[in-house]
């Protein structure tokens, strides 16, 4: 059986003031997917422009044959 975890940070944006999810947090910029307007965008957003406000931890696990 194979055991790996998934990570989900969700964010808020303090410029556009709207939520969402980190895909990628880096050292100094990060991948950040949100909607606005019903149309979904993923971009770069420095560290300084948005707060991870939740961590939410998945636990998957798969059997191996």
């Amino acid at each position: 059986m194979r055991e790996y975890y998934e990570v989900i940070n969700i964010v808020f944006i303090h410029e556009e003031r709207l939520w969402g999810t980190c895909d990628s947090l880096g050292l100094y910029a990060s991948k950040i997917k949100y909607q606005k307007d019903g149309i979904e965008y993923e971009d770069m957003f420095d560290n300084e422009e948005f707060t991870v406000m939740e961590e939410i931890v998945l636990e998957h696990s798969e059997e191996e044959n």
